[in-house]
């Protein structure tokens, strides 16, 4: 019966796992916001997979952040391969122009 009042009054646990999952890119509204606040006050489950999500966006924030800072190429090489593909592309369009 506690979980028929939350799906009818509040919030699915669907709906709330999406709200959740939006949060974490944007602004949720006012309304959105309260509902949501509503729901993980009486569903543990949705509060459970609140904070595991938090987690998970925060390592995965910091694993990008620290792969921004190794690349597989240097700068120079980069641009040394750029050269390298346009020479082919020319090299390319002259072979089916004659």
């Amino acid at each position: 019966m506690y979980k028929d009042f939350i799906h009818i009054f509040v919030l699915s646990c669907k709906t709330a796992t999406f709200l959740i999952e939006k949060r974490l890119h944007q602004k949720l509204s006012l309304i959105e916001a309260l509902q949501l606040n509503l729901h993980l006050s009486i569903c543990k489950l949705c509060k459970s997979y609140e904070h595991k999500t938090k987690i998970m966006d925060k390592t995965m924030r910091i694993i990008a952040k620290n792969k921004q800072h190794l690349s597989v190429f240097s700068q120079e090489e980069l641009e040394e391969k750029k050269i390298k593909i346009k020479e082919q592309v020319i090299n390319k369009k002259k072979k089916e122009s004659q």
